[in-house]
């Protein structure tokens, strides 16, 4: 019995070698036959895809004509009247049925819109007419020249002299006996001590004041809302307030009665005043040299 099972064993072993020689010399060949029939057999399948894909894109050659005879059948109510039975058995009998939009007429608003529209492209453009206008005078630059109530008012010189200090409202002048830079609100003229001093337009005495600073000062009211004021003076003496004066009428002199002057020598201090508002003599006056 032992004999039996050993010969069994050797069987099976016998066979197992033979199947592994048979693998070791032939399985090259059956796994590279294993690999092309896989390939095959996926070109295959691919290629039926891609027909199946390539026929479904095209489109039905008769879909018009099969579209064009469909049969249109009503179906009735009981509640449809006798017309509406009839129209539908014309309809029913019909093979071929064409439908149709109305199309609508052009009105006549729209009939002459186009009419006009075709007019206008054919004509041709015409260029704007341009319309010249008279040139407008450009107005006259601001600058330091008297204005025309300035000029309408002609005063005369209130002393004879030279100019000292010009009127500054703009810009920084040097004070000789202040020995500081600053404005100056008038002018100064230098002259002879005693020279008189005359009132440069018909006007009325306002104001006579001895001041610590400007020293004797005189002003007179004018027309035109103008004031000339005059300090420095020699007099108080020879008007008062009230008084009305006449153009060239003296009313003082040139003196040294003002503190913040002492240095500059004999001068008249001259002001005129438009509105309250300081402003250069010099658009007022004659050129004084």
């Amino acid at each position: 019995m032992s004999f039996d099972n050993n010969n069994d064993n050797n069987n099976e072993k016998e066979n197992k070698r033979s199947v592994y020689r048979f693998l070791d010399k032939q399985g090259f060949y059956l796994i590279l036959l294993l690999c092309v029939s896989i390939v095959l057999v996926t070109a295959m399948w691919v290629s039926r895809q891609e027909e199946e894909y390539h026929l479904s894109e095209a489109p039905p050659e008769n879909l018009e004509e099969d579209f064009s005879r469909v049969e249109i059948t009503l179906v009735e109510e009981d509640t449809s009247t006798e017309e509406d039975s009839q129209e539908a058995a014309k309809i029913g009998d019909s093979n071929n049925i064409v439908v149709s939009e109305p199309v609508e007429k052009p009105t006549a608003e729209e009939s002459d819109t186009q009419a006009a529209a075709v007019e206008e492209v054919t004509q041709p453009k015409q260029e704007p007419q341009l319309e010249v206008s008279p040139k407008r005078q450009p107005a006259a630059e601001k600058d330091n020249t008297p204005t025309t109530a300035a000029q309408d008012i002609i005063m005369i010189q209130p002393v004879i002299g030279k100019v000292g200090l010009p009127f500054a409202e703009d810009r920084l002048v040097y004070h000789e006996t202040l020995e500081h830079w600053s404005i100056h609100s008038g002018m100064d003229i230098h002259g002879e001590e005693g020279a008189p001093v005359r009132a440069v337009l018909d006007g009325e005495v306002i104001e006579v004041v001895n001041d610590t600073i400007m020293g004797i000062t005189i002003s007179l009211q004018h027309e035109e809302d103008l004031i000339t004021r005059y300090s420095n003076l020699s007099t108080d003496a020879m008007v008062k307030v009230g008084q009305k004066v006449t153009k060239g009428q003296v009313i003082s002199g040139i003196g040294r009665t003002a503190a913040n002057k002492t240095l500059e020598g004999p001068l008249l201090h001259f002001q005129v005043l438009k509105e309250g508002r300081a402003v250069d003599p010099q658009n007022y006056l004659p050129k004084i040299n």
